[in-house]
């Protein structure tokens, strides 16, 4: 019914009360018997309180026991070292998490008095600040520490497995945090054309591999894989960038799950011929200078103006604001005219229009709001075009599942369906077809 457990100078009495774990901890193995005894005696149906105050150490008393468990933040300097299946980068994150919302919420609070209570009330309160996605993030990294701990004897259970919480999911809202836009092949060719010719491989490579950008960067002459008598041309996912100390470095794949992701021919023979005789381990996308590309970079100057483009109808072009108004004076305000953060804006109007310069026209970054079938109408980003290839491949009869996810790099095919369920409605919509095949099926017998 309770037992004793040496835990270094001390010992300590355990016990299950009301569903949860119980202890007292105690200076000398005759006292922790004396408790075990009263613990026993009453069946367990007792707390720990309770037991201190039979024992004569009220609850609160300057002589109460005193935890010997090591704080959070001691265990963690001590447990995060010596993980070795981790990157540099990983490490690092996990520090600056520790740092930024861990240690400010437990940091000095000893291991053993982590509560299931104190670490649902935080999860609420970074929801208030964070998506639930990066919410999952501080809490698996907790719940990894504290697993850890268990394992090494410092707690006897893992107090997050006390929470109700339940990854990427809110109680009230089940939708996860995924918005990714999937791109129709024509709107694919629409996007494309707007880039100058000297991305067109980088972007069929994405849409037609899922690679991700950290994955597609990091692709070199040597992860070509040419066409075999058995086999089509393949490309060897094996390698991605990676940062560390604000440091770029090549490192595994996102779950180190590697993959060789077959490709048509006509894509391989551009990827080859961008690397034609150059050496093994050239990059096959890199910028004028021969280096690996940088996605901010890629993304202000070459993604974002050729989405702008496709946005815009030569037909409809974007509603600008003012009008001409011959004689117009005063101010842009005079006249309705606001700042772009919506203050009334105090510039003198252009020459005879009812706005200034700056606000005459068409805002920056305007798009036409027309129906017409030759202009794009969403607003994808790089990762978006593995989406899109996602959903490709799910609109397809021929690919399963399980197919799909190792074409992705997913460790797990949860973590497919978790991401892509949406694209799964052939299957949900065969399950009435089954019933009712059954159903008939039945009456017939």
């Amino acid at each position: 019914m309770a037992s004793i457990e040496r835990r270094g100078d001390s010992w300590r009495v355990v016990w299950r009360h009301d569903g949860q774990k119980r202890y007292t901890t105690w200076p000398a193995e005759e006292y922790a018997n004396e408790a075990k005894a009263i613990v026993e005696g009453h069946r367990g149906r007792i707390t720990a309180d309770r037991v201190y105050a039979d024992m004569g150490v009220p609850t609160g008393d300057t002589d109460s026991p005193v935890d010997n468990s090591p704080t959070l933040r001691e265990w963690c300097k001590e447990w995060l070292p010596s993980k070795t299946r981790i990157s540099p980068g990983t490490r690092e994150r996990y520090e600056q998490q520790l740092r930024d919302r861990i240690y400010p919420a437990f940091g000095d609070t000893p291991l053993s008095q982590i509560t299931p209570v104190a670490i649902g009330t935080w999860l609420n309160e970074l929801r208030g600040t964070m998506s639930q996605k990066t919410v999952t993030r501080y809490y698996s990294l907790l719940h990894t520490a504290l697993t850890a701990a268990v394992r090494h004897g410092h707690i006897a259970v893992n107090p997050c497995h006390g929470t109700d919480f339940v990854r990427d999911q809110r109680a009230d809202d089940d939708t996860g945090e995924h918005h990714a836009v999937y791109l129709t092949p024509r709107d694919f060719e629409l996007l494309r054309a707007q880039f100058p010719k000297r991305w067109h491989p980088l972007l069929d490579c994405i849409v037609e591999t899922g690679m991700r950008w950290s994955e597609v960067t990091a692709l070199a002459a040597k992860h070509l894989v040419p066409a075999t008598a058995s086999a089509g041309p393949r490309l060897q996912v094996w390698r991605a960038w990676k940062e560390a100390g604000g440091k770029r470095y090549l490192g595994t794949t996102k779950g180190r799950a590697k993959r060789v992701v077959p490709v048509g021919t006509d894509l391989h023979a551009a990827l080859a011929k961008l690397v034609n005789d150059a050496h093994p381990d050239t990059l096959v996308f890199r910028d004028d200078d021969g280096q690996a590309l940088d996605y901010d970079r890629m993304y202000d100057r070459v993604w974002k103006p050729a989405l702008l483009r496709a946005r815009l109808c030569p037909v409809h072009p974007p509603v600008g604001e003012g009008e001409r108004l011959e004689g117009a004076t005063g101010r842009c305000r005079d006249y309705g005219g606001t700042t772009w953060a919506g203050e009334p804006c105090g510039a003198r109007v252009a020459t005879n229009t009812t706005r200034c310069a700056a606000h005459y026209g068409p805002r920056v970054g305007a798009v036409s709001d027309c129906d017409c079938p030759n202009v794009l109408h969403c607003a994808p980003s790089w990762h978006d075009l593995r989406h899109t290839y996602a959903a490709w491949l799910f609109s397809d009869p021929r690919m399963t599942p399980l197919a799909i996810s190792r074409l992705l790099g997913h460790q797990q095919l949860a973590t497919t369906s978790e991401i892509y369920g949406d694209l799964m409605p052939q299957a949900i919509d065969a399950a009435v077809d089954a019933v009712a095949d059954a159903r008939k099926a039945g009456r017939q017998a």
